[in-house]
């Protein structure tokens, strides 16, 4: 965190990196029963300046 200029305290961090939201989308199928997607929601501007500080990228699609 230091060496990103964030700063020493990782409990802050953690707290807000708790907004990050991700949910799994349940599809069902004929062919395979069920096909589960996990998606990512869009941050919110601080959070999304964080990630990008910390060189983390959010995936753009389902998984």
């Amino acid at each position: 965190m230091s060496t990103k200029g964030l700063g020493d305290c990782a409990r802050q961090l953690l707290k807000e990196l708790d907004e990050l939201r991700s949910m799994d989308v349940v599809l069902p199928t004929h062919e395979v029963g069920e096909l589960r997607l996990r998606v990512v929601a869009r941050p919110e501007k601080p959070l999304a300046q964080l990630l990008d500080s910390l060189g983390l990228v959010l995936p753009n699609m389902p998984k």
